[in-house]
């Protein structure tokens, strides 16, 4: 067995593991819901639709007869909108925003600005600033930075579901460095995961794994990737063998 099905091995156990993570929460009265690190929560919206909040996320909605507005002021979400033709149904992250009438989308507000759309169905239309929409189809994303052009990408059907697998307490780490995928871990988790030599936060990584055991994912990397981990009172430390 080679190390990326390894730890793919690694991975879909402690998927095996978990499901049902999100539960039901209402807003509040002003309209805003917010989520701890590791909570994920699903919201019935006053229109029908339905937003589930990830960790440390934060929205706030305001609908009235002509329109529906989300404001993501952090974090990530889901969206599953009703369809209601007379009322557009908007998500505003800063200056971009993505309309729909009746689809499901995802949208993410990332560092330096940055903004991440996945359409698992419908299409939605995705506006910075004053520059023409993009039109987003099923199975596309696009990820916004300032100044950087909107480029679609076409994505497969596992593809999309994995990049929503945190709804059940999963992190999708295909195609992310090791560096990238402790940054990951630490959005779910106080419990830290330390890499001390920095030439090893470049390899590769694969596969599902749980959001809430950085320990058990270390462990795994270790195993797969030729590393050591090492369990300390401050976490896990990993270090090239």
């Amino acid at each position: 067995m080679n190390r990326r099905r390894l730890i793919l091995s690694a991975g879909l156990l402690a998927a095996a593991s978990v499901a049902g993570i999100a539960s039901f929460v209402a807003l509040d009265r002003s309209g805003r819901l917010t989520t701890r690190k590791g909570d994920v929560r699903r919201a019935a919206l006053a229109d029908g639709s339905a937003a589930t909040l990830n960790t440390e996320t934060t929205i706030r909605t305001a609908f009235d007869d002509r329109s529906r507005r989300v404001a993501l002021l952090q974090g990530e979400a889901l969206f599953d909108v009703a369809k209601d033709p007379a009322r557009p149904f908007v998500v505003t992250v800063g200056d971009v925003r993505v309309r729909a009438v009746g689809t499901s989308f995802t949208v993410r507000r990332l560092q330096d600005n940055e903004v991440a759309v996945v359409v698992r169905e419908g299409v939605v239309e995705v506006t910075r600033g004053q520059e023409p929409p993009l039109r987003l189809e099923a199975s596309h994303a696009v990820r916004i930075a300032d100044g950087g052009a909107l480029r679609p990408t076409l994505m497969d059907g596992a593809a999309v579901d994995r990049t929503m697998a945190w709804r059940q307490g999963m992190i999708d780490l295909d195609g992310l460095t090791l560096g990238q995928a402790v940054q990951e871990f630490a959005r779910y988790s106080d419990r830290i995961i330390v890499i001390e030599d920095p030439k090893i936060a470049d390899l590769k990584m694969a596969g599902l794994f749980s959001a809430s055991d950085p320990d058990g994912f270390a462990r795994a990397a270790a195993l797969s990737l030729g590393l050591t981990a090492e369990t300390q009172a401050d976490g896990v430390h990993l270090r090239g063998s």
